[in-house]
């Protein structure tokens, strides 16, 4: 194999830093961090190049979070003067390494993706009668620091570049993983080997995948396999004898232990293709595919939040068309023709009052404040009520002055309990009182003393 080594002049030239300056802030201009940056990018960026030739350059810290859909992991952002150095360094290694890469791995390479996984492997199913599916268990915390520098060192030779390259992998923060043990270790071997890389970084989602480089060509040139396709850590292997597959799997388990990983049990089965593959978010056969139930769930369950969120003005409609085309491109590579045309009835986006809480904490404790305070004076307005005596004329009752002059004077026939008794008959006036250019606060002598809200532009439209 060709070692590639002198990228280390081209990894700290001007014209590199500026071109990853540009890829990091992309999609992110109007964070606080960026905005900091780009302010004084060019001493910021001088600053990181003298610090890369002197090698006294040093990770910051990194902030974390957590999430627990689709399963529970710790997600880590580095600052972003380190996402701009991580970017400088894949401007060089990203074209070696998809040379390298194997064809059928689609995780992380320009052209390539879900979709182009998902197409792949509906085509190669087409071919073969089973297929093996397997996931690595803890992928990310569980990749060796060690068996990682090994594997730079077989493709590169440059050796300030490879400083650079075992610093970021030092200086990744500890991962939520587990206790494993393979040949050859003792008792206290899996807390003396460093492992893991954080979830977030670029470079993080390059190293894995080159991590996987060897079992991609392992699988496909020495266990004499029909076909296969990988998408990061989820892997299908296809054949027509279950006992071949069978076999390739016990291969699979062997050729991980060197590389100290170990395959999801509760993920790993054979089983013919025509009963269907779940794979990169598609539920896959032969034939056509559809989308997992558990995406759609998710998807109705975050179009229910984006009603709430525009009904109370967190949301815009060109926010909200994003993400709905964003969902749409999704869906459209699938037969999902009645599927959307059931669930675009839902779809239905309105500004105003609603009665479902809201999705930020915070606002839910306004709404509960406020909910209380109308709940106490609504009991007051009661008890007032209750010692006062309404009476609704019997004739026509006209606002005072011109109702020329008040475009907002009108009588309305009203029904309710009065002194003839109930539903008799009555006509009274409503006042209008106008607040601002959007609202008008009615009142209305109904024997009840409510408040009534309408809008301007809606004079028979009234909200209570």
């Amino acid at each position: 194999m060709k070692r590639y080594g002198k990228l280390w002049d081209k990894l700290i030239s001007w014209d590199n830093l500026v071109l990853a300056a540009r890829k990091s802030q992309r999609h992110k201009r109007d964070r606080v961090s960026v905005q900091n940056f780009n302010f004084d990018q060019e001493h910021q960026l001088l600053q990181l190049q003298r610090e890369l030739i002197d090698q006294s350059y040093q990770p910051g810290q990194f902030r974390t979070h957590w999430i627990a859909k689709p399963k529970q992991r710790m997600i880590s952002v580095a600052p972003y003067r380190d996402r701009v150095m991580h970017h400088a360094l894949m401007n060089l290694l990203e074209p070696i390494l998809e040379k390298h890469f194997h064809p059928d791995s689609y995780a992380c390479q320009r052209n390539k993706g879900t979709l182009a996984a998902a197409n792949r492997l509906q085509k190669r199913m087409n071919q073969y009668k089973y297929a093996l599916q397997c996931d690595i268990r803890k992928f990310f915390p569980s990749l060796d620091h060690i068996v990682m520098k090994t594997v730079f060192r077989r493709l590169i030779k440059d050796q300030k570049l490879l400083w650079l390259m075992d610093l970021i992998v030092d200086s990744s923060n500890e991962q939520p993983g587990e206790m494993n043990w393979f040949a050859g270790d003792d008792l206290f071997s899996p807390i003396e080997f460093k492992k893991g890389l954080p979830i977030g970084n670029l470079t993080s989602q390059w190293f894995a995948n080159w991590y996987l480089n060897d079992l991609d060509h392992f699988i496909t040139s020495e266990s004499g396999i029909g076909a296969y396709v990988r998408y990061c850590d989820d892997f299908v292997v296809l054949g027509d004898s279950k006992a071949d597959l069978k076999n390739v799997q016990l291969e699979i388990e062997s050729f991980l232990d060197k590389y100290r990983l170990k395959l999801h049990k509760n993920k790993l089965f054979i089983r013919p293709v025509r009963c269907g593959l779940t794979f990169v978010g598609y539920r896959l056969w032969p034939t056509h595919r559809i989308l997992k139930k558990k995406n759609v769930h998710n998807f109705r369950r975050r179009l229910k939040w984006m009603q709430k969120s525009y009904a109370q003005g967190h949301l815009d409609w060109p926010q909200i068309k994003q993400r709905l085309n964003s969902w749409l491109g999704y869906a459209s590579h699938a037969n999902t023709k009645t599927l959307i045309k059931t669930l675009s009835k839902q779809w239905k986006f309105k500004r105003g009052y609603t009665d479902h809480e809201s999705c930020y904490p915070r606002r839910q404790l306004e709404q509960q404040c406020h909910q209380r305070c109308c709940d106490l004076s609504r009991q007051q307005q009661h008890a007032n009520e209750s010692q006062q005596q309404h009476r609704i004329p019997s004739r026509p009752a006209l606002l005072e002055g011109n109702t020329n002059d008040n475009p907002f004077a009108q009588n309305h026939k009203v029904y309710g309990p009065c002194e003839r008794g109930i539903e008799s008959p009555g006509i009274v006036p409503e006042l209008w009182f106008l607040i601002s250019d959007s609202q008008i606060i009615t009142v209305r002598t109904d024997g009840t003393g409510r408040l009534y809200r309408t809008s301007c532009l809606s004079f028979n439209k009234k909200c209570a």
